[in-house]
Parts: C-alpha cells; structure tokens; sequence
C-alpha cells in the first residue's frame, strides 16, 4: 500500500486538510508572538515612563568616621567594579554598558543650609548642598566663571571673627537656581551651622541635555526645589552644587551628612516579559548581599562607632511585581483566546482527518481483506493524513516568523500540537475501523456505548476544570513561584477557562440525545413526513457528532467571553476617564484663575458650557487640622454630567441662620456645626455625608467638605475661581492648553485625553485585537465544520435522499431534510456556547483582575449586554446552517441516475 497513491487519489480533500492546517499553524504560531510583542512594548513602555532614579539600582552608603572617607575617585572605582561583581547572574547580564548610560558615582552632602555669607546679600531659607557626580563635567557646559578647583584652608573668616581654619570648596552653581536664589559668581557661602564650611560659587553652568536619564538620580543639581513652609507664605530653597573631584580630600562626614552613592545602570531594553519575574528575584538577591556587606564591616567592638549603614535603593522591583500582575490577566486571556482556537482548530483538523479516512476507507478494507496486517493498514492511512497534514504545518510555522516578536515554547508547540491530535485521530478511527478483516458496522444502526475509560476519562476532565475554576476565584491568576519575590502566572489557573469550555462541550455531548429523542417523538406524530424524517438522519449521524460539538461550543463561548471583556473594558475605561475629568474638560489652578483665561477657555471650539468652581486647602477650627474644599453649585454640576456614569451627591440645604450649609467626609460626620479659615473665615453648618468623594474633581475620601460656590460671597468676601468644568463635545486638549497660556500651574485635562490614556496601553489593545482575529478565525472554522461534517456523510445521506426522491421527494423538501439535520446540534450547540460565554466571567470571578486595563478602578461586575453575544450566536449559527444550505444546494446538481445503479 502507498500512501503517495492514496494521497493522489484523494487529493481533494488531502488538499482541504493541507489549507486547514496551514493556517491553523500560522495562526496557532503567530498569535503568540503578537502577544509576546505587545507585553514586551507594555513594559518597555512602562519602564521607560519610570525615572531612572527608581529603575536603575543605587548602592548608597551613609559615612561615619574617618575611617569610611573615600579621599580619591579611585576608591569609588575599586568599590563599583566590587559591587558589579556581586550582581546576581539575572541582574549583571541586564547592566548598561553602552556609552553615555546612566552608570557613575557620587559623594553628597545632604540638608546643608546657608548660615551666611560672606559679604552682604544674605537671604534666609536656602539650603546649598555640596556634591561631587562623575561623569558631570561632560554633561554641563559652563555660562559664566570656571570649573570648581581644589579645596583650601582659610585661616580667617572675614565678618566672622569665629571662623578659624576653615575649609572652602569651590562650587559651580546651575543658572536657574543661581537667578532665583540670587548667588551669583564670586558668592562666598558660610554653609552649616555647626563646624561650618565654606563655599565659593567659581562657576555657573547650564546641563546639555536637561532630559538626559543621568540627571534623574540628581535632579536637584539641575533644578532647585521650592517648598513653601507650613503656615506662612515663605519659601524654602533648595539646591545641590557641583565640585570638583580634587574635594573628596576634604570632603568627610565628621561634622556634616555625607553620602556616598554608586548608581549601576539597568539597560531596560533587556527586560522583558520572559525575564521580568528573574529580575525581581535577583533584585531581591543583591538588597540581601548589601545589606549583608553592612554587618560584615564589623569585627571589633572599636568599629562600631565608626559603622556605616549600605542600602540599595531601587523600585524597580515594585515596578516590575506591578506589571506582572497586569502581565498574569494578559497572559490568561490570551491562553483563552489562543487556547481556544487551537481546540478548535484541531477539532477541525480531526473533522478533516475522519473525512479523509472515510474516502480511504474502501481501498484500505480491501488491502485488509487481502492480507495486510492491522499495523500496516494504519501506517498507511496516517502517512496519508501525514502527508497532507506535515508539509503544510512545516510552511504555517515558517510563515509565522514573518510576524514580529519574541519565540516562545508555544510557538514551536503548538502547529506540532494540532498536527500530533489529526494523526492520532486519523490513526485512531483507522484502528477501529479495520481491527477485523471486512468488519462491516452500521454505527447509524447499532450505537456503540461509550467505554468506562472514555466516560471515566470525560469525568477528569469536568472535575479538574470545575476545581480550577474554584482555585481561580479564591487564589487569582497568581502564585508566589521564585520564594515570593514575584508573582508569576500560574500555568494551570491560566488554561481553566479553555478547560471549561472543554468541560461543558462534554456535558452537551452526552446530554443532547434527550432533548433530540422528545423531539423525534414529537416529529413523528405530525402529518408531514419532513420533519421526522430529517430528525431519524440526525439521529442515525451520531458517528460524526462528537466533533462538531466539541468544536462550535468552545468558538461560541470564546467569542461570547470575548465580547463580554471588550464591553465591560469599554464601560470601565470610560467610567475611569469621566472619573479623571470630572467632565468633558476641566481646567485648574492652585491659584485663582485669572478672568483673562476664564474668557478665553469659553472661546475654545467644542465648549458649550463652563462652570466655575473653587478648590483648595482650609483649616478646621483653630486647630491643625486641614481639610479639601470644594465650592461648587452641586445642582450645575449634575446637569452638566447628565448621560454620562458619574454622580452627584444633592446640594446642601439651607441650614441654620449664620451658618452655611456643606457636606463632609464619613472622618468628619461628627461635626455638626464647625469653621474653617479659607479665603475668609466661615461658619458651617453639616447638612450631609459624601462617602465617595467627587471623582474628577475631590478625589479624597478623607478630610473632604463640599460648600456651594458662593460660599465666600456669603461670608463676606467673594467668589473665588481656580477651576472650571467644562461641557461640550471634542474639546481639544491642545487648544484648551494654548487658551490657558500652557502654563505649568495651570492643569488641563479632557475626557478624550484621558481615555486616549487608558485605551492606548500596548496591553489592552493586544487583548482586543487578540479576541477581534479569533472570533473572526472561529466563525470560519465554524462554517468548515458545519461543511466537512455535511460532506463526511455525504455519499449515505444523497444516497438516502435518492431513494426519496423516487417517491416522491422534491428537491426543496431534500434541502430541508439537509438542513433539519444540522440545525438541532447546531441549535443546541450554539444555545450551551451562548450560556457558557456569559457565564464565564461569574465562574471566574475575580481571578482575572481587568481593573489594570481599566485605570485602575475595580472590575467588581462583568457588563453584561445580551445584545452582542445574541448576535454572536444567531451568527455562529446563521453561518452554521447556511453552509448547509450551500451543501444541499451542491448536492441539487446530482442526477438521480449518477447515484442509484441498476438493481438498487
């Protein structure tokens, strides 16, 4: 026997299966890398939005006593390469060693403030600390005076008769700060308060490239701080100068705070999501080697004066247990929208197989009859399906790399996976079909009783995806895999939402004779012969209904599942948006709005409606406490957000005389009447308690007071404005920020941007595609099922019908029979895939966590609209029962005597 010579025969539908397979493997091999992609870009994405400060790792050590000094850049040097030695392997092969990273060392001073300075000119509440960063000089580039030289000794101080041997550093000072804390070049700076120093600004430099990574572990060498102090108007300044290297001889921390700092740069383009959860890990390794190298410092009692404290300070670690944990719900829904087609896809496959052994099935019975032993005739009839199947999933898997992105393990085994289920399917009915030479079995007559192994087997698989289901609701999608340093995903939780889906295809299996059995019962006590006729094919096509089922219901629930996530992310992500806004677009200020930018926000395209509104800081009583005031018509607002998900608590009423009405936290129920100093001193009066807060505009549940807005007017002042919410439709950010003079102080924020915001993370766009290509992938699977199904008992079935038809069946009566025996197993099918798909989210429950895709507000319910999963399933089954029809219509072209020969 050669299966070449089958193959040739049969090469129609040898040809079928070849296509099928093709692109099961293309997709199957493909998907994956798309979803690996979009992880890798979500996190690039996340990574590159984080400060280097938090990402890289930072080696810090707090020096006391001589005996810790670092006089020279050598001793940093020695120290770096000790610390990069140490690295754990997963965190030394993740190190940047381009040129220009962010790697270099540093001494610092820390809260040094300005005692003086030597000369007029000095100003209070500044702090100047002293630092010396490698790598600096080739960063900055100087405006005014020279680079700081080395340091020397003063014997006396002018204006400071106290002074004596004093040391002066020479700083060079960046413009910015120079001009707002008024030291310019030639300043002398009496810094500390106890056994001071002295500093003289030699030079004043601006940085090349204020955005370069390297200044986020210096910002304030850049850039001064300024922090207002608690109670008063003043100001407090702070900033760091730079030094030159020549300093750390004199540089100590006797009398003043000295730090040292060793910055390793983490190249982030070489994490990824494979390596994510090992880089946590190793980031938890290395904090336990440095803290380790603090107690191993000390071995005499004599030392422990002298005892200097090695941190390692990084967050990349939380930023990485973050995403994973985004990472665990992505990689879960797309084990389901992957896993479910590749059920699908090798149910069809299989689908195919079986019509390609029921071709073969006369020539391979022959060869049985005449000799050929049972090994032989199954070696022949898989290396058939071997041939179709093999070349073609070899190309898909070849194709596949033509799409961008990491390989996986699920690359390579899945074409293999569907491949390996055709040939043992293929092999399998072989088996059966021929263990006895010309062993002739009616399966339309005589049922075969399932086996207790198969039964047994089918029972496994509803209780293991039953008790994954319960796993996954309690425990989620995570479990502590690498010693709880990083959540991981755990692998079977990921696959019980396919498992499911398995599961109840199972059950309909073996539970949808019953219904069919009433209805045969009835069919055959009506007048027409149609209708009981075609519920008897049904009956008697029990051989090729395993498959079908097997393969509708998980394209139903899938697609179901898919739009009920797509729907309920829709109405999360633009409830998280109103939320953000508080509007279509809200525009505040710290400080009043002035009436200029009031008048020009009105005029910006796409506003409809302002409201203005007040917020802002206010003590309780003559206590210290404080609390958020927001002074807002509550009434205004409510119509301004009709028809969208946010809600508004009622207005205050009127309370007793003197007093103004206003609601308050749940923290601050207990007062009843109470005043606060705001713009003006003001009585009130609490008329209600507000649990959640104002969305969008008070987002504190804490320490919370809502007052009309006219709330200072009543008081005896007048109305104050710092922000306005705006209606409308379209705002443009961009306009609304230029109306606004794209001040800083000034925030801008619209409906749009923010959902942009939310929408537009590389994960949830992979989540929606993913579940768009599948549901597209699975009708058409849908539809070759429903065909090959039809056709794989085609010849019984036209044979049937010709007998018919001689008595007096028309064509149109033989096209319902067609159709009537699909339409109950495609009724039934698409009925349990409908009720599986929308019951999926409740059976998972809160082990898929999408509020990480939805701005981070909680997914406490699924939203549910029948609308679309109806549609998917009168779709799925419109597709179903029209390939029957094009089936039926096909077989209208067949003459009675091309079928039924002479004697039958």
């Amino acid at each position: 026997m050669n299966p070449l010579l089958l193959l040739r025969v049969h090469r129609g539908t040898a040809a079928l299966l070849a296509v099928l397979t093709l692109s099961a493997a293309l997709l199957i091999a493909a998907l994956p890398r798309v979803a690996e992609a979009s992880y890798d870009d979500a996190l690039h994405s996340i990574l590159t939005g984080t400060s280097a400060g938090l990402t890289d790792l930072t080696v810090s050590r707090r020096t006391q006593g001589p005996q810790n000094q670092i006089t020279a850049e050598g001793g940093f040097q020695k120290l770096d390469r000790e610390w990069r030695e140490s690295l754990p392997p997963s965190l030394a092969s993740l190190m940047d060693t381009r040129p220009g990273n962010t790697s270099h060392y540093s001494a610092k001073t820390v809260g040094t403030p300005v005692a003086d300075r030597v000369g007029p000119g000095h100003l209070p509440l500044q702090l100047v600390d002293v630092a010396w960063l490698s790598g600096a000089d080739q960063r900055i580039r100087y405006v005014d005076g020279v680079p700081p030289g080395p340091p020397t000794v003063v014997p006396r101080v002018p204006g400071h008769p106290d002074l004596r041997d004093v040391d002066l550093f020479e700083i060079a000072l960046v413009r910015s700060a120079a001009e707002l804390m008024r030291i310019p070049a030639g300043t002398i700076l009496v810094l500390g308060n106890s056994r001071p120093m002295l500093a003289k600004v030699t030079g004043i430099f601006e940085p090349v490239n204020a955005a370069d990574r390297y200044w986020h572990h210096d910002l304030n060498v850049i850039k001064a701080s300024v922090r207002r102090m608690a109670g008063t108007d003043r100001e407090e300044h702070h900033i760091t100068a730079l030094t030159g290297p020549s300093s750390l001889t004199r540089l100590n921390g006797d009398s003043r705070d000295l730090r040292y700092y060793w910055v390793l740069a983490v190249d982030n383009a070489k994490i990824d999501a494979r390596n994510a959860g090992d880089t946590v890990a190793g980031v938890a390794e290395f904090r336990r080697r440095v803290g380790l190298a603090a107690t191993d410092q000390i071995t005499t009692w004599s030392q422990v004066a002298g005892f200097s404290v090695w941190e390692l300070g990084t967050a990349l670690d939380e930023v990485l247990n973050d995403y994973l944990r985004q990472l665990a719900t992505a990689q879960a829904l797309a084990y389901l929208a992957t896993g479910g087609l590749a059920v699908v896809a090798a149910g069809v496959l299989a689908l195919a197989a079986q019509l390609l052994t029921e071709r073969m099935a006369g020539a391979l019975a022959l060869a049985r009859a005449r000799g050929a032993s049972l090994r032989q005739v199954v070696l022949t009839g898989t290396g058939t399906v071997a041939l179709a199947c093999a070349p073609a999933a070899l190309i898909g898997y070849a194709l596949s790399y033509l799409v961008p992105g990491p390989v996986t393990s699920i690359v390579h085994l899945g074409p293999l996976f569907i491949v390996a289920v055709a040939l043992v399917f293929a092999a399998t009915r072989v088996a059966l079909a021929h263990r006895r030479p010309l062993n002739e079995r009616r399966a339309d007559v005589a049922a075969r009783r399932p086996s207790p192994r198969r039964l047994m087997l089918e029972l496994v698989v509803v209780v293991l995806a039953l008790a994954g289901a319960y796993l996954l609701r309690n425990r989620g999608l995570t479990t502590d895999v690498r010693g709880g340093s990083a959540p991981a995903g755990d692998p079977f939780l990921m696959l019980v939402p396919v498992a499911l889906t398995v599961a109840v295809a199972l059950i309909v299996l073996r539970c949808y004779p019953y219904p069919l059995r009433l209805v045969v019962w009835l069919a055959a006590r009506a007048r027409p012969a149609v209708p009981f006729v075609g519920m008897t094919l049904v009956a008697r096509a029990r051989a090729v209904t395993a498959l079908p089922v097997l393969i509708l219901l998980p394209a139903l629930a899938v697609s179901v599942y898919g739009a009920v996530v797509g729907g309920t992310l829709d109405a999360t992500q633009r409830l998280a948006a109103w939320q953000a806004t508080g509007a279509a677009g809200r525009v505040e200020s710290a400080a009043e709005l002035p009436a200029g930018v009031v008048a020009a926000v009105r005029e910006v395209p796409g506003v409809r409606t302002v409201l203005p509104a007040d917020k802002g800081t206010a003590q309780i009583g003559l206590g210290g406490r404080s609390a958020t005031v927001v002074a807002i018509d509550l009434d205004a607002y409510r119509r301004l957000v009709a028809g969208t998900p946010l809600t508004v608590p009622a207005a205050p009423a009127g309370g007793p005389a003197g007093t103004i009405p206003a609601l308050v936290s749940p923290d601050l129920a207990n007062l009843s009447e109470f005043e606060i100093g705001w713009h003006v001193r003001m009585k009130l009066s609490k008329r209600g308690v507000v649990a959640d807060g104002l969305p969008g505009i008070g987002f504190t549940t804490h320490s919370l007071i809502i007052v009309p807005f006219d709330a200072s007017e009543r008081a005896g002042s007048r109305e104050y404005t710092s922000m306005l919410l705006l209606g409308g439709e379209d705002i443009d950010a961009g306009r609304l920020r230029a109306a606004t003079g794209n001040v800083p102080p000034i925030h801008v924020a619209t409906f749009g941007e923010s959902l942009g915001r939310i929408t537009g993370t590389p994960l949830t766009g992979t989540i929606t595609t993913a579940f768009q290509v599948v549901t597209v992938a699975l009708a058409v699977y849908a539809l070759l099922t429903v065909i090959i199904a039809l056709v794989t008992g085609a010849a019984d079935r036209v044979r049937a019908l010709s007998f018919l038809r001689t008595l007096g069946l028309s064509e149109r009566q033989a096209a319902a029979l067609t159709v009537l025996e699909v339409t109950p197993l495609i009724f039934l099918t698409a009925c349990a895939g409908l009720a599986l798909g929308l019951a999926l989210p409740a059976a998972l429950g809160p082990g898929l966590d999408l509020g990480v895709y939805a701005g981070g507000i909680a997914v406490r319910a699924y939203e549910i609209d029948p609308g679309t999963p109806v549609l998917l399933a009168a779709g799925l089954t419109a597709v179903a029962v029209g390939g029957a029809f094009l089936h039926a219509a096909i077989g209208r072209r067949r003459s009675l005597g091309s079928i039924l020969r002479v004697g039958d």
